[in-house]
């Protein structure tokens, strides 16, 4: 990934330092569903403007939309994004088909830095927004040889990524912390593709974020791969408490409502104290979480 970028760490499809600020209004655990479906409609009209006229496919999941030149590799995107949302599905149950989300086949890097306003130093894999998800054409993933770069998007999970942060909101409302949302994504990706995101400084070793500031600065932290990879322990750690099921039964309580962390004590017994703590001794206990890249 370095070979595109200064780090891997700025085409990360997980830095979207451009929408950090909508996103921290959308997803906030404080937010009222009334300005999160406001927010929803305008950022849609906002996200999708510019591709209206790009041709279109649709599949039994989302509305694709691509230029003519990318219609073969549009057509691979769009049987392997269905196959996504059914593995997904398989984890996270939910009406799939009901909503299908955008995905647009972005096909070069330069595009999505103009699109969010970002210099050349940073980049993106994929960005979910208002039931959008764009995707970097794996043609465009030039750091592997072109003869690899489609089983490299396969392995690596953009798709599976972008689709959870999709079903989160359509499940939960918007009702949980950026880092929450992160965290789940990058579960999802481990266990349907057994992939994981590591960067020099990704250890847990490394001097870690309170949860406030996960809470209400998690775009905007400095060290992107350690709180990424402090999302995904957190998460999963309640994974180890009572499965999938504890957490569709989370993301339930979610959807009608509930702040986060009343949710998260009544599913799973802990207040927003306990959970940090409990999550801290867990931890320690397993190497995994030291590893980097």
């Amino acid at each position: 990934m370095e070979a595109i970028l200064v780090s891997r760490v700025a085409i990360k499809k997980r830095a979207i330092a451009a929408a950090a600020l909508f996103l921290l209004v959308l997803l906030s655990p404080y937010a009222t569903h009334a300005l999160q479906a406001a927010w929803q409609a305008a950022t849609q009209i906002s996200v999708r403007r510019h591709y209206l006229a790009w041709s279109s496919l649709e599949t039994n999941y989302f509305q694709l939309r691509y230029l003519p030149k990318d219609q073969v590799i549009a057509e691979k995107l769009g049987n392997e994004a269905d196959n996504a949302v059914r593995q997904v599905a398989k984890l996270i149950p939910h009406p799939v088909g009901e909503r299908r989300p955008w995905l647009i086949v972005i096909p070069h890097q330069e595009m999505l830095q103009e699109a969010f306003g970002w210099g050349h130093e940073k980049g993106a894999l994929g960005v979910y927004l208002a039931e959008t998800i764009k995707i970097l054409s794996p043609m465009a993933w030039y750091w592997y040889p072109e003869s690899e770069r489609w089983n490299a998007f396969v392995s690596h999970g953009p798709l599976v990524h972008e689709y959870t942060h999709f079903v989160l909101e359509l499940k939960a409302k918007g009702n949980y912390p950026r880092w929450f949302s992160e965290g789940l994504a990058q579960l999802t990706e481990y266990q349907l593709l057994g992939y994981e995101w590591l960067e020099a400084d990704s250890s847990l070793a490394n001097r870690l974020y309170s949860l406030e500031a996960l809470d209400y600065s998690f775009d905007t932290l400095p060290r992107q791969a350690l709180a990424y990879r402090q999302a995904l322990s957190m998460v999963s750690y309640l994974e180890t408490l009572q499965g999938m099921a504890g957490f569709n039964q989370f993301l339930n309580r979610l959807g009608t409502g509930k702040p986060f962390y009343q949710a998260l004590q009544q599913t799973y017994g802990l207040d927003r104290e306990n959970f940090y703590q409990g999550w801290e001794a867990w931890y320690l206990q397993d190497e995994r979480w030291f590893q980097a890249s």
